[in-house]
């Protein structure tokens, strides 16, 4: 009993500290832009809150049923900042404006011995009157000769305060002669402020969203960068220093692990400008807006642009099944898959280390690129939990196909490329044998050619808790079967696979739903256009935690989950951005607490 409502309670303050710690420390009015002004150029990252009480007040109503605190956090917040100042009424503090913190790195060097670079990290807040703000709350101390004024909490110094233009400029108690230089860099009419490299639709954003943070990879890169590629090395000697004989994954395929995470993040550190969350809570919504913009003229830049020629429309979403896990539809944007796949191939081969071959890994780029050309492109999937077989989850999926023929002639090439590329002595270092094979036209149901193919896995040591796992997870591996009905390359994946395909095959011979499912019309609903997405996804939390308890080898009971809403996602390339959308209903979270709370429930009769 307590062990669930301990879950329940830090599900929940989890998610309040989120909400928290954004609106604590940000907001401004959306008719002037003197706060984009104030903050560097050069600023590692920044969070904002625009309108703070209304805001907060906008937070409240969306938790509100949800939350298990006694009080809404507009409350909450309030308390802590007339404890922070001494005084209830927040004297001189516009909270009706715009809060914002920042931080940006300081002139001076790392050293051997002190990595950590010199950060300054301050908070703006808006007050009407500067003068009432440090005479009006008893923690707020009289400036010294250089406009620096203490803010003490038990007479013990907290932060530190100086006024700039409409905001006081606040940071914490040691940061003295940082907090000097900034509030003269600041008063600089000359010095550049953030708004300088936003373009017109990141400052609309930052000006507009109810919460808006924003870090610049650009600086991010070159401040951090040298310290993170130091603690990779670490881990990298660290698994030369291990012995072969120790069971799971050998002490070469975690560098060449390692090796892979670091080529990842070289990429985004060089091709990624910045990234920025726009977070905007409704009483029955929670939207939150991410968009990555590109280095122009980097690879990545090439691959964030919108292709006009595909079919903008997923026309195949009515086959997406209310009742699963995860959902997913896709249009084949070309630029952006097509590198999409060549990316994920060069991932595969640092992974694998010198276990695929030069030559493998340009025949998986050619099959990449071709498998883009010979779809047509709508795609979608369904995943739902299936506990009763192994795996415990049924996946179907269909992909329009305008080439028949040369879409099968991939798929052939894909297995004989499984079987002698290396991959599979790859995952032989990680500690699981794995062999991969394909029968064609195996079965035949309703004049539709059935293929199928087994992919299985071993554990290398069938006592380990890993390979347990794996087992308890998986069975003995993956069943596929597939055939081409009506222009449509329908494959399942599945513990009673011979029954999905059919069911799958009956539906696109009947030429599919006639309407899209109710789950899928309201997620619809949630973020407009998402049916002409480059990615949509849904996902169901209750769902996804009963199919994961379901695996594990000690039985766990699973949840009575009634739930019907899902979290939605959709995302879209253009002009060198990625742009997610999502939308987390107030529903999906109403249904996790009752679920917990009737965990709880049934917990407490069962120890009585």
């Amino acid at each position: 009993m307590l062990k669930s409502r301990l879950l329940r309670d830090v599900a929940t303050a989890g998610l309040l500290v989120l909400f928290i710690f954004a609106a604590t420390v940000c907001a401004q009015s959306p008719a002037n832009n003197e706060l984009l002004k104030m903050i560097p150029a050069k600023s590692l990252f920044c969070v904002r809150v625009n309108n703070f009480d209304y805001t907060l007040n906008q937070i409240d109503q969306f938790l509100a049923g949800v939350s298990p605190m006694p009080m809404g956090v507009s409350m909450m917040v309030r308390m802590q900042l007339a404890n922070l100042l001494g005084s209830p009424q927040l004297t001189g503090l516009n909270t009706n404006g715009s809060f914002a913190v920042f931080g940006v790195t300081m002139p001076g060097e790392t050293s051997q011995i002190n990595t950590i670079p010199n950060i300054f990290v301050g908070m703006l807040a808006p007050v009407t009157d500067y003068k009432q703000f440090i005479e009006g709350n008893p923690n707020c101390n009289q400036a010294d000769d250089k406009g620096i004024s203490k803010i003490t909490v038990n007479e013990a110094p907290v932060l530190l305060a100086a006024k700039t233009g409409n905001y006081v400029l606040m940071c914490w108690a040691n940061d003295y002669d940082k907090l000097v230089t900034m509030t003269k860099a600041i008063s600089d009419t000359k010095a550049e402020g953030l708004s300088s490299i936003l373009d017109a639709s990141e400052t609309k954003q930052a000006e507009t969203e109810a919460i808006w943070a924003y870090g610049n990879i650009q600086q991010v890169s070159g401040t951090f960068g040298p310290l993170v590629n130091a603690k990779i090395e670490e881990i990298k000697t660290i698994a030369k220093s291990m012995h072969a004989g120790q069971s799971g994954a050998s002490p070469e395929s975690i560098q060449n692990i390692m090796n892979m995470y670091s080529g990842i993040l070289e990429v985004l550190m060089k091709e990624t400008k910045s990234v920025s969350i726009g977070i905007n809570p409704k009483a029955d919504v929670l939207n939150i807006t991410e968009t990555i913009l590109a280095v122009p003229g980097t690879d990545m830049a090439k691959m964030l642009t919108a292709d006009i020629s595909s079919q903008r429309e997923n026309t195949l979403l009515p086959y997406i099944q209310d009742g699963a896990v995860a959902n997913f539809g896709a249009t084949i944007n070309n630029p952006l898959w097509r590198t999409l796949n060549i990316r994920g191939i060069d991932i595969l081969a640092s992974m694998a280390g010198g276990s695929i071959s030069a030559d493998n890994i340009k025949e998986m780029k050619t099959l990449a690129a071709e498998i883009i050309d010979s779809v047509e492109g709508p795609v979608v999937y369904s995943v739902s939990s299936d506990t009763k077989n192994k795996p415990p989850f049924a996946v179907k999926y269909l992909i329009a196909v305008k080439d028949e023929k040369k879409f099968n002639q991939i798929i052939e090439k894909a297995t004989e490329i499984m079987k002698t590329s290396g991959i599979m002595d790859f995952y032989k270092s990680m500690g699981m044998e794995t062999s991969f094979s394909m029968e064609k036209d195996v079965d035949n149901y309703k004049g539709v050619s059935i293929s199928s193919a087994k992919l299985s896995l071993k554990a290398t040591d069938a006592m380990t808790p890993q390979s347990q796992m794996i087992i308890s997870m998986y069975g003995e591996g993956f069943d596929y079967r597939w055939g081409m009905v009506n222009g449509l390359f329908a494959c399942a994946v599945s513990g009673d696979v011979n029954s999905t395909i059919r069911e799958l095959i009956d539906e696109v011979k009947a030429d599919g739903p006639k309407q899209i499912g109710s789950e899928m019309k309201a997620a619809l609903s949630l973020l407009t256009q998402a049916n002409k997405a480059d990615f949509l996804l849904t996902f169901n939390i209750l769902r996804f935690i009963n199919m994961v308890t379901s695996m594990v080898p000690i039985p766990i009971p699973p949840m009575e989950a009634q739930t019907k809403s899902n979290i939605v996602i959709a995302g879209t390339a253009a002009d060198s951005r990625m742009v997610v959308n999502i939308a987390v209903p107030k529903q999906h979270l109403t249904e996790i607490m009752a679920a917990f709370m009737a965990m709880q429930q049934k917990s407490g009769t069962m120890n009585q």
